[in-house]
């Protein structure tokens, strides 16, 4: 067995287990010969690169994955490893067990070995064509909003909670204000993939192939197929997707309306090429009372309820260590009233993420499995610099392919809070339907089989406020 950390009778950390067996070799060292803290204070940087503790991990992975048939695995800090020894595990999990095993890992960029400074790492730009995936962060950024800092958080709206609003005019229909229409292109980035040589028309009129649209000074494409990208909008480092729109949704918006932002932000997900994931409770609004960082905040922080009661927002101030400079934004948000979902909006949150997972399990379209076919198939509508900003609409075409049931199929994310109507030259004269789940008499979101219409003649499609829609033909 291995201990990696062990405290003595009297409390005090000894050495490692792994440092006795070869001082220094297992952990990775700075030039004093101290070992490397980059991942998080006081955790050791762990040296896969070294021959040994790369076995290490591969053995372990390999049994895990023969013995208890474990089909995937996902590396916290992945790009602190290198390229090669994920690219072994991967071999060696299908020499073991005679299946594909998904690897996916935070692929990010920084600490010692940073921009490749000791090896080719397993991060996202460096595994580009290596078939494992990496957590994206250009859509999710743009679709939550960002800021680290309170009140940064709730200045700097996201797509879905507020920036369509922000460019809003007296008649509802949003404006082509500049960052309303950048952040619908990082969205469309998410929606294809992520993929490098997918080529679209950006809020400038453009021909981009995704790899040329600056992203923090990086290409916002930047994988080769689908299966190389993760695509989320919460996960469990941060505050939940509840929480961020706590900060960014004005005080007094309805709980249903609540409900609808949060089932935008899970639609962007379910509707992008590449893996689909979903954190723990983002279906039934799952709050950690705005907790930003809950590693070990204990049950009271993290707990789950699946009775569907109480998704545990204003349940007290989160722990001070991490939240204290917060306190004054975050004690008068948690005592607000109106913020605080019950049963009815659980349930209708919950209904609403399943009648998307049915949608998005209805077709191969949402799977395309390459990027000539993502390239090929998938095709964005209302783009460029006179777009209505607040509606993503796609089409993807199902003809001559596997199981996709459509022969085309339209979605639309309207994030405006009023309804929204787009004309749509290319589908005049067509036969499109609401998909079946939204026609369905168990349907969570009545409105859209109520509101949501299609009009062939002048090619016209007409979204409710704050709703994810797809047609079908």
């Amino acid at each position: 067995d291995v201990v990696y950390n062990h405290t003595d009778s009297t409390g005090q950390k000894e050495k490692s287990v792994l440092d006795r067996i070869v001082p220094g070799y297992y952990h990775r060292l700075n030039a004093s010969g101290q070992i490397e803290q980059t991942t998080c204070t006081p955790c050791g940087n762990t040296a896969t690169e070294n021959t040994m503790m790369g076995k290490l991990m591969i053995d372990s992975v390999v049994q895990w994955a023969r013995e208890y048939k474990i089909d995937s695995f996902r590396f916290d800090l992945m790009g602190h490893q290198p390229r090669s020894v994920m690219e072994e595990l991967q071999a060696a999990l299908k020499a073991a067990t005679g299946r594909e095993i998904a690897l996916i890992g935070e692929g990010w960029n920084f600490g010692e070995v940073a921009n490749g400074a000791r090896f080719v790492q397993a991060s996202q730009l460096s595994l580009n064509g290596s078939g494992i995936g990496t957590f994206s962060d250009r859509a999710r950024d743009a679709i939550r909003g960002g800021g680290d800092l309170a009140a940064e958080i709730v200045r700097r709206k996201g797509y879905i909670n507020g920036l369509a609003d922000l460019s809003s005019g007296k008649t509802g229909v949003p404006d082509s204000s500049v960052d309303l229409l950048k952040a619908a292109d990082m969205v469309r980035v998410g929606l294809a993939g992520s993929l490098r040589d997918y080529a679209m028309t950006t809020y400038d009129g453009s021909e981009k192939k995704l790899s040329q649209i600056d992203y923090a000074g990086q290409p916002a494409g930047y994988v080769s197929t689908p299966a190389e990208v993760v695509n989320y909008v919460e996960n469990h480092d941060n505050q939940t997707l509840f929480d961020i729109n706590v900060y960014k949704l004005a005080p007094d918006t309805l709980r249903a309306d609540r409900v609808r932002v949060q089932m935008l932000g899970v639609a962007t997900t379910m509707f992008s090429q590449g893996v689909a994931y979903f954190h723990a409770g983002v279906d039934i609004l799952r709050s950690k009372s705005m907790d930003r960082n809950s590693y070990n905040s204990g049950d009271w922080f993290n707990r789950l309820d699946w009775t569907y009661q109480d998704n545990y927002f204003a349940t007290g101030l989160p722990p001070e260590a991490d939240n204290g400079a917060a306190y004054p934004v975050i004690q008068p948000l948690l005592a607000n009233s109106l913020i605080k979902p019950g049963p009815e909006e659980i349930a209708l949150a919950r209904d609403m993420f399943l009648d998307l997972l049915a949608i998005r399990s209805s077709s191969s379209l949402f799977h395309l499995r390459s990027a000539a076919e993502v390239q090929q198939r998938l095709h964005f509508e209302n783009v460029g610099p006179q777009q209505n900003g607040a509606v993503i609409a796609a089409q993807l075409d199902g003809s001559n392919y596997p199981d996709a049931r459509f022969t085309s199929l339209m979605y639309f994310i309207n994030v405006a809070s009023e309804a929204q109507t787009l004309d749509i030259a290319s589908t005049r004269g067509q036969d499109y339907r609401l998909h079946p789940v939204h026609l369905s008499a168990t349907a969570a979101d009545q409105r859209i089989a109520a509101e949501a219409r299609y009009e062939p003649a002048q090619g016209k499609f007409t979204l409710p406020a704050r709703s994810a829609v797809v047609f079908v033909r």
